[in-house]
């Protein structure tokens, strides 16, 4: 099981469009630098759902 990343957190929103194009549909994605560089932490149908996520991802009182 891989170890918690330390405090302070920092991740960042990347928006994707999936898809064929012309008819992609926009996701957008949580990243990290921990453990590797750029790894994919969870991806949200919306902006709102991912800058929740990254808020909870970042908050240190939420993840311990």
């Amino acid at each position: 099981m891989p170890q918690k990343p330390p405090y302070p957190r920092q991740a960042r929103i990347v928006a994707i469009d999936k898809g064929e194009q012309g008819s992609q549909v926009r996701w957008y994605e949580l990243r990290a630098d921990f453990p590797k560089p750029d790894t994919l932490i969870s991806e949200h149908e919306t902006e709102q759902e991912a800058k929740d996520a990254k808020r909870r991802y970042e908050d240190k009182a939420l993840g311990e």
